[in-house]
């Protein structure tokens, strides 16, 4: 009887047991899974095509559900109001997880508070970051001893900003072949505005001088950043102020020149929007290039006209390149972000293969895309995820649209360049922020006339010049000068 009570008893536990491991096997495999999805917020600048939008929600939340538990709510905002909602977000603390601008902002945005150091999040979750991206491309985003972005490009980038990009169906149309002086520009805007004056010859005034540099100058000058007001010459170290210099002056007068011409056209200038639309209209002749942005843009200037063809050339064309950002693209982590985790999960996913890298980019093979012989051939005109953002040496595969000739431009584009003296160097605004915003001020109300040609260089700058100088633009040159002293010195003078 004690025996066949323990039998049934052993049954009744077998039984239980049995049961129990069933019910097991009906739960997720890891508690990462029960846990609610994470929507992760991204600032992203430009507009959101259909086939971005339908991708987002379908088939990339589909792959990110299973790969990171994560979904992404992107928030997009136009190119020509992106710096000012995006910094008015960054200020009032919008619970935003991820966004992308260029590296010269990351100093500014990290002084105000912004954003946060990425080298704990980076250590731990980010791997195939460090993998795919060079250590040079990281110290960009270094200081003070802490990583503050992610520099997502791995590719060539010597004299980005210093080049120009052209229609060069249209410069073929007119009987030229290519760019090599500023008198080919205007020869080239004269013969294509006979020929359809619906086309407009426009060059950033707000980022264009590093252009008109290399023909204007003999010497070899690299910009601080993108305001301008201050440049390194390369042969002797030395930190110049550009507005004081007589190359501002030649360019301010073949500025005023071209609105002369109409080759900058006044109902442009101070109207971002109106400029890009121009030239997603395809109505665009030149503008700066960015050593790949004639592969970069070419999907838009197709979706217009298809028989565009785009091509980056450098003024004088034997002076050197210089190397100042090998990333000039930056993903930065808000201080409210509330996912910074995941954040740092999702970029590193991106380039964990060339899978996730493509699929991200370029999305469903088949139905996107699909590969012939060894290229990629797009299947729709929506943008994707922006290509430039994380192009990446190991993983890039050439668009078929894209001419040969093109390709080999970018991927020759660093040979015998030199490294910038100004690679690395932050310019702490602190100690003169308040100087540096009031002649920001003066600089825009007083000097960007006369960058863009509208008023005339000889009869306003000197009175400019007073009134910049009077908002503290001495104390802010000479605080420069003390910091790259010590930046030179630090680095040995290289």
């Amino acid at each position: 009887m004690r025996r066949r009570g323990l039998g049934i008893v052993l049954l009744i536990l077998a039984i239980g047991f049995v049961s129990g491991c069933s019910n097991d096997q009906d739960q997720p495999a890891s508690p990462e899974l029960t846990k609610p999805i994470v929507k992760l917020k991204v600032i992203m600048p430009g507009d959101e095509s259909d086939r971005m939008r339908d991708f987002v929600n379908n088939e990339l939340n589909e792959r990110l559900r299973k790969d990171l538990n994560t979904e992404l709510d992107f928030t997009y905002i136009p190119w020509a109001n992106y710096q000012q909602k995006l910094e008015l977000a960054l200020a009032t603390g919008e619970k935003y997880d991820l966004f992308w601008y260029g590296t010269p902002f990351v100093s500014g945005y990290k002084t105000k508070g912004y954003i946060q150091p990425l080298d704990e999040l980076l250590a731990k979750y980010g791997a195939d970051l460090t993998k795919n991206i060079p250590a040079d491309n990281f110290k960009l985003d270094q200081i003070e001893g802490k990583q503050w972005a992610i520099p997502s490009q791995a590719f060539t980038s010597a004299g980005k900003f210093t080049s120009v990009m052209v229609r060069q169906d249209l410069l073929e149309s007119v009987g030229m072949t290519e760019i090599r002086t500023i008198k080919d520009l205007e020869d080239f805007y004269a013969k294509m505005h006979a020929k359809d004056p619906s086309y407009y010859g426009y060059l950033e005034t707000d980022r264009g001088q590093e252009v008109l540099w290399r023909e204007l100058s003999d010497n070899n000058y690299t910009a601080l950043d993108e305001r301008q007001l201050f440049a390194v010459d390369e042969a002797t170290g030395e930190m110049i102020s550009y507005l004081e210099t007589d190359l501002y002056k030649k360019v301010a007068h073949v500025r005023e020149s071209w609105v002369e011409q109409g080759i900058i056209d006044k109902n442009l200038i101070g109207n971002p929007a109106s400029k890009i639309d121009q030239e997603n209209a395809g109505k665009l002749l030149f503008r700066v290039g960015a050593v790949s942005r004639a592969m970069e843009n070419l999907q838009t200037a197709q979706k217009a006209d298809p028989r565009a063809k785009l091509r980056e050339y450098y003024l004088a064309p034997g002076k050197l390149k210089y190397i100042l950002a090998p990333s000039n693209e930056a993903y930065m982590i808000p201080t409210a972000a509330q996912n910074p985790e995941r954040a740092m999960m999702f970029m590193n996913w991106i380039l964990k293969n060339k899978e996730n890298y493509t699929f991200i980019i370029y999305g469903v093979e088949g139905k996107d895309y699909r590969l012939e012989n060894g290229k990629i051939k797009l299947l729709t005109n929506d943008q994707l995820m922006y290509e430039w953002m994380w192009r990446n040496k190991n993983y890039f595969t050439a668009p078929t649209n894209v001419d040969d000739e093109v390709i080999e431009d970018m991927l020759t584009n660093d040979d015998n360049a030199r490294i910038s003296r100004l690679f690395g160097f932050h310019f702490n605004e602190e100690p003169v922020k308040s100087e540096l915003a009031r002649v920001m001020a003066v600089y825009k109300m007083r000097f960007e006339p006369i960058n863009t040609g509208l008023v005339n260089y000889d009869d306003n700058f000197q009175e400019a010049l007073a009134s910049l100088k009077k908002a503290g633009y001495d104390k802010v040159f000479a605080e420069l000068k003390k910091q790259y002293s010590e930046f030179q010195a630090s680095a040995g003078d290289k």
